[in-house]
């Protein structure tokens, strides 16, 4: 084995081992939160309880707001290993990793093979790029079928290679399974304007007829089969949930266009210090190969900061794109003799050495307009101190020694801290320990009703659906496509009339709905638990005994 080939070898199974500490231990061990990894979660059990791998149901309704790989993925997931939280997040994991192992091949495509390594580590040492890829969401694997389809296309194009493009359009189209074509106007954007960019052909170089039938074939059978049950299907997804989302407020998110800016080094932490420098030390037309990642990340985060419907998952896309500039400069800055060789690389460890030991000084010494943002994140207090050591200590360290694998270093450790915080913010987020209790609970004919609330968690914990008195909520266009259904009450008194059909009912309710609640349905509740400013109460036959007693007992109208 040549030097070169060891060296590979070695930084892939280093790669292999961060990633599996990073996004596999104890990745079962938070509970599942509300509402996303609940919502997830409970749509691939309904799949496998209802048998139904074509509509994706939630609370036995159809759900068709995104399409179903997702879904199938955990299903199968499911079914492999049984309804637990690992099993959930397996495919956001496995999509993380081989995101790293995607920007690893790229930079070495593009720059060799140390430009590969660092590009991969930077990545998987993102903070937010840990964060969601230990989360049952859609996003990580979107972004992995994107990230693969833009990037073989454009090795496609500088290298002359069209068999890669059979490859670009199959990840694109899984793309479009995983959460619709967003993706396919992302990717024809990106290759256009880098195309233009270069004087080639702004369409006719990368569309290709026989990807678009692949495309094609792999796409649209779900989407027909899902328009031949419910025709209204299509006006719904695209209209309302694509074009709706991204032209008006209708549908909540809605946020300033510069909301993506503290989210992107949000994101990238602790890598953000260094962005402004590796986006600029070079002119961008320079070097046709960082056009076109500028291009790649400009493009998405310039789409969703238009769109006026906006979620923080939107951009993950952009961190690969920026992961390789960062990971291309300083692998050049070791090729030109380290740190001293670039000024703009040195001021920028300096201002962060300055902002991180500034953070840290305000968490001892807080000013008073910071005591209450403090306040706000006293659940993860504990990570505070060592974060912003970790921070502060990691470029100031590097200043001093003057090598890269110091950033590396801090990173990772810097990294290490977020699966310890999210099972802090999961302790707190999770119904897992409420669902439980209720399944422990659950008498046979039993029923769970939410009072003017609902929780897709708990469902999935306790393995029941919800029959709510009526209120807006994710349900209404599935209600409205499954037509008749006993699940939602329009009144009290229909709610009323229903829990005293059934041997047993527990309610999930705010807890300033109590009073309420009791004074629709007399009787006696046993509280079963509480979640956050929820809690579950017991209403059983000895309840509905009293219930009845209390009416008997009441005078005749008149």
């Amino acid at each position: 084995m040549t030097g070169n080939r060891r060296h590979e070898t070695i930084h892939i199974a280093a790669l292999m081992l961060a990633g599996m500490v990073l996004y596999f231990y104890r990745l079962g061990a938070p509970g599942l939160m509300d509402p996303d990894e609940g919502r997830y979660a409970e749509i691939a059990r309904e799949m496998l309880l209802l048998k139904d791998w074509i509509i994706p149901h939630l609370n036995l309704l159809p759900y068709l707001e995104k399409p179903p790989l997702v879904y199938w993925l955990t299903g199968l997931s499911f079914q492999a290993q049984g309804l637990s939280e690992w099993a959930a997040r397996l495919p956001a994991a496995v999509s993380a990793l081989g995101g790293v192992f995607l920007a690893f091949f790229l930079g070495r495509t593009l720059w060799g093979a140390r430009a590969g390594w660092l590009s991969a580590l930077i990545l998987a040492t993102c903070g937010g790029y840990v964060a969601l890829g230990r989360l049952i969401i859609l996003d990580m694997p979107l972004t992995l079928f994107f990230n693969l389809g833009v990037g073989l296309g454009y090795l496609a194009l500088i290298r002359e290679r069209p068999g890669l493009w059979i490859w670009a359009y199959l990840a694109l189209a899984l793309g479009v399974l995983t959460k619709g074509p967003v993706v396919l106007v992302l990717a024809a954007g990106i290759w256009g304007a880098w195309c233009w960019s270069q004087s080639r052909p702004l369409i006719r170089s990368w569309l290709r007829p026989w990807g678009l039938a692949l495309l094609i074939a792999v796409c649209l059978p779900w989407f027909v089969l899902v328009a031949q049950r419910y025709p209204d299907f299509l006006r719904f997804f695209i209209l309302e949930q694509h074009l709706g989302r991204f032209l008006t407020k209708a549908i909540h998110h809605h946020q300033p266009v510069y909301f993506y800016l503290p989210v992107l080094l949000g994101f990238m932490l602790p890598w953000s210090w260094l962005l402004p420098w590796a986006v600029g030390r070079e002119r961008p037309g320079k070097d046709p190969r960082r056009l076109f990642l500028l291009i790649w990340a400009g493009a998405v985060l310039l789409f969703f900061s238009l769109s006026r419907g906006k979620l923080a998952p939107y951009i993950l896309p952009s961190l690969l794109p920026l992961a390789l500039l960062l990971g291309q400069g300083l692998a050049d800055l070791e090729r030109s003799g380290g740190f001293a060789g670039s000024r703009g690389f040195w001021c920028s460890l300096m201002l962060w050495a300055f902002l991180a030991w500034g953070l840290l000084g305000f968490y001892f010494w807080p000013p008073d307009e910071v005591v209450p943002l403090l306040a706000k994140g006293e659940l993860l207090k504990p990570l505070f101190l060592p974060g912003l050591l970790i921070l502060a200590l990691t470029p100031t360290i590097a200043l001093i020694w003057r090598r890269p694998g110091v950033l590396a270093a801090g990173a990772l450790m810097f990294s290490l801290l977020v699966p310890w915080g999210m099972e802090k913010i999961s302790a707190q987020r999770s119904p897992r320990e409420l669902g439980l209790s209720l399944k422990s609970h659950w008498r046979p004919g039993g029923a769970l009703v939410g009072y003017r609330l609902y929780s897709q968690g708990l469902s999935f914990y306790s393995g029941q659906v919800f029959h709510l008195l009526s209120f807006a909520t994710e349900l209404d266009y599935g209600r409205k496509l499954a037509g008749t259904t006993s699940l939602f009450f329009d009144t009290p008194q229909e709610m009323a009339a229903f829990v005293r059909s059934r041997p047993g009912v527990f309610f999930f309710l705010r807890d300033e709905e109590q009073a309420s609640l009791e004074r629709e349905l007399p009787g006696k509740f046993s509280f079963l638990g509480r979640w956050k400013n929820y809690m579950l109460m017991d209403y059983d036959e000895e309840s509905l005994r009293a219930g009845r007693s209390a009416e008997e007992g009441k005078p005749a109208d008149g």
